[in-house]
């Protein structure tokens, strides 16, 4: 999604050898100058909906974060503008865990299977020594679509369902955060000391059908009564403002409930031997939306109320590599999350990925604004649909891929209110460079 201009064409052809080859060649001893040390342990906290502009650390006006606000002011990194790979989860983690675009890891509706291709991250980790372990509360995120690939222990059924379960039967029966919390620091407490631990934990809070636990249910609402059920699905002109605001206040209720648990996991990690020895790393799958273009939920639009999550990492304590509380400006893309874990822990990151290392960028400063891209095959406007974004154009296409039908300049009109495409946009030769990224890599399923 993210470094295609970058990469070219040139790895779409790739095959399953090569990428064998690729984490074959993962292998990399690190040493320091008194001989072989251990690495660092990762924490993965992933968390479904959460949009950036709803974060203190981001512009929020409401307390919705103070102690993820708090981590990212002294102790981690804040980018400002993380792009995720996809509107919805399934597209959107399988590129968190692959570094590669929907069109080419394959995961991109419900009970598709992924590309066989694929090198995961915890696959990488896995390669080099680490116990991988993988907690989800996403049912979308079962171990039948691939998520669970590298992983020793994919938790998929503790915080939802039997792997075997009919997803209809359970909805949105998930586990809270606190349930969540408790499992992963037992996970910590349990590990094996004498090798490295990836943990990645998959929060559902805040999810719809928003029902954040007291307190946090009258946080931002006077009365505490959540939204009807199902609002989501309709549209912004059967939506009074009341009952828009209500909703938007019950999923503030779930972000504060989060954070909360989150600053739970957190102390936890300090507390422990190997606390300051942890990487850690915050961000959302995707973002949510409240009829800003139409509609609610996730899924149907690539806006940026659907596609800007936060993303906040934090290195090794005292490692000169990066700067604690700084900002790092300019877009970058969720598909450079694995990447830059793996170079914090002194891996080479497999050559068929298409993200980048972030580590550059950990002292603060500006990103190179490489072009992201994004996709949905969900939306009930159109089914199929693929944007490439840059720090200044949003360029969205629907099949066959062929011309743009819409057009954003992102720096006149954030809210992306102002559709260029039916103005002279040939005449900008920034967009016509944009428009090849926009095809998908057509691949037979084999």
């Amino acid at each position: 999604m993210y470094t295609l201009l970058h990469a070219g064409h040139k790895v779409w052809g790739l095959c399953v050898a090569r990428a064998f080859f690729s984490l074959a060649c993962l292998a990399v001893s690190m040493e320091s100058a008194g001989g072989e040390m251990q690495k660092p342990d990762i924490l993965f906290v992933l968390i479904d909906s959460l949009k950036a502009s709803h974060l203190g650390c981001y512009g929020y006006s409401r307390n919705t974060t103070p102690n993820l606000d708090r981590f990212a002011a002294e102790e981690a990194v804040r980018f400002e503008t993380a792009i995720a790979g996809g509107s919805w989860t399934v597209p959107a983690v399988m590129t968190l865990f692959s570094s590669w675009t929907a069109d080419r890891h394959r995961r991109v509706l419900p009970k598709q299977p992924h590309n066989p291709d694929i090198v995961t991250l915890a696959q990488a980790l896995k390669s080099v020594g680490y116990t991988t372990i993988g907690i989800t509360a996403n049912t979308m995120t079962n171990r039948r679509y691939g998520y669970g690939k590298g992983f020793d222990l994919w938790d998929d059924f503790s915080a939802t369902a039997p792997p075997d379960a009919d997803e209809s039967a359970f909805g949105t029966a998930y586990a809270k955060g606190a349930a969540l919390t408790r499992m992963g620091i037992n996970r910590l407490k349990h590990r094996d000391p004498a090798k490295p631990l990836f943990l990645l934990l998959f929060y559902m809070d805040p999810h719809w059908d928003f029902l954040p636990p007291a307190p946090y249910d009258r946080m931002f609402s006077p009365d505490g009564i959540p939204p009807p059920k199902g609002i989501w699905r309709q549209r912004a002109d059967a939506v009074s403002s009341e009952m828009r605001q209500r909703t938007i206040d019950a999923y503030d209720g779930e972000i504060a409930f989060c954070d909360h648990v989150l600053s739970n996991l957190f102390a936890e990690v300090k507390s422990m031997p190997r606390g300051k020895d942890t990487v850690i790393v915050v961000t959302g799958d995707h973002g949510e939306g409240f009829w800003e273009h139409g509609f609610a939920s996730h899924g149907n639009d690539l806006n940026e109320e659907e596609i800007h999550v936060p993303l906040i990492i934090r290195p090794v304590v005292g490692d000169g590599s990066y700067a604690p509380g700084a900002v790092v400006r300019g877009q970058v893309g969720a598909i450079d999350i694995a990447p830059t874990l793996l170079d914090l822990v002194g891996v080479k990151p497999p050559s068929v990925w298409q993200g980048v290392s972030l580590k550059p960028l950990l002292k603060g400063g500006v990103s190179d604004g490489r072009p992201v891209v994004t996709e949905t095959r969900i939306s009930p406007r159109c089914g199929w649909m693929r944007a490439v974004r840059t720090d200044r154009w949003k360029i969205i296409a629907r099949p066959p891929f062929e011309q743009p039908s819409e057009i954003y300049d992102l720096v006149t009109d954030r809210a992306e209110t102002n559709n260029l495409v039916s103005a002279d946009w040939n005449s900008h030769d920034e967009v016509k460079a944009l428009l090849p990224l926009l095809k998908p890599v057509q691949q037979e399923r084999k």
